[in-house]
């Protein structure tokens, strides 16, 4: 369960029922911006979607910008649990590979709001609070997990790798999931070994 911490708000949420109008909120945003797109979502639409007052959205959300930001913090937080979760139970630093990529894929084809906003400063660059934000989280992650399960060799030029394996691993996704189911499974075979191969140099054997 992803609690209102995982995202700033303008005002903190005290009681549960107002923890509940956040994420209700935020459900509406990420439907407002599947249905029109970033550029046409509004907050009044939001609130509308909400089935609420649209001070009530401006109470914990001074503008759209924070409500995608927002979005965006708590699909990090969903896929940052989910990983954890599956995770626990691979034996291999190459299983870890696949489970990451394979849970990315499956919130992107069965989360619209995962898809919407997936991790990708969508349609205002300023989103992030610094470039590659919620990719170099993960990368940190990762690369921690590396090194405490599987024993990779920590450094500068292994940190570098575990980011270009999840942003390659993102993009390699993102193609998978446009593509037929053959070809699909035709560019997850071989790229795959692309991203073992980064990251192979600096684990054992």
């Amino acid at each position: 369960m992803v609690t209102s911490g995982a995202y700033p708000l303008r005002r903190t949420p005290t009681q549960d029922r107002a923890s509940r109008q956040v994420e209700r909120i935020l459900d509406a945003a990420c439907a407002e911006v599947v249905e029109r797109g970033y550029d046409a979502a509004s907050t009044s639409g939001v609130a509308k979607r909400a089935e609420i007052a649209v001070g009530s959205v401006y109470r914990y959300f001074p503008d759209k910008r924070s409500l995608i930001q927002a979005i965006e913090r708590r699909n990090q937080a969903r896929y940052t649990e989910a990983v954890r979760e599956r995770l626990a139970e691979v034996a291999s630093w190459r299983g870890a590979v696949d489970v990451t990529l394979e849970t990315f894929r499956e919130m992107h084809r069965t989360d619209p709001g995962f898809k919407a906003v997936a991790l990708s400063g969508l349609g205002d660059p300023e989103l992030e609070a610094k470039p590659g934000e919620f990719d170099d989280q993960h990368a940190g992650e990762f690369a921690e997990l590396l090194a405490a399960r599987f024993g990779a060799r920590d450094s500068r030029d292994f940190r570098l790798a575990v980011t270009l394996s999840i942003t390659m691993g993102e993009a390699l996704a993102h193609l998978a999931d446009r593509l037929s189911g053959d070809e699909a499974e035709y560019v997850l075979d071989r790229g795959r070994p692309v991203l073992y191969d980064l990251l192979a140099p600096h684990l054992p054997a």
